[in-house]
């Protein structure tokens, strides 16, 4: 009677699991998706939009300042960028934010940007004064 060994299989098996965690890692995804309103809740909402729209709501008391612009968000880069421009109103027309963002939570991110006219302000770490921390408001971004 012949008798099969079980090594090839368990090897295969192996291979296949280390290749398929390898793949995700155990750090979270620095990418994930930026979509709806988010707050600092002292006063400032970015909404995040389809096609890069955006909306940047600032109170002032009662008031609520609506400024519409648009964002590119790149999660390859390290840290990740995301550019806030096309302003349409305010002190930052003809400028863009360049910023970089890091993940805190799945609704939580911090968000340190420049103004200019150049990438090369993009700051390369975050500074506490300059550092706004934006949390996702879930009742009104539709329960996402």
């Amino acid at each position: 009677m012949k008798q099969h060994s079980m090594y090839p299989y368990a090897l295969i098996s192996c291979l296949a699991l280390v290749a398929i965690l390898s793949g995700t890692g155990c750090e979270a995804p620095a990418c994930r998706e930026l979509r709806g309103r988010w707050s600092t809740k002292e006063g400032q909402c970015i909404i995040f939009q389809q096609k890069g729209n955006a909306l940047w709501l600032t109170r002032f008391g009662s008031q609520m300042d609506t400024v519409r612009m648009q964002f590119r968000y790149d999660c390859t880069k390290q840290p990740v960028e995301l550019d806030l421009y096309g302003f349409q109103s305010g002190p930052l027309t003809d400028k863009t934010l360049y910023g970089i963002l890091e993940w805190t939570s799945d609704t939580t991110f911090r968000l340190n940007a420049e103004a200019g006219t150049d990438a090369t302000l993009r700051p390369k770490a975050f500074e506490s004064d300059q550092t706004m921390q934006f949390v996702l408001d879930r009742e009104k971004s539709g329960g996402q």
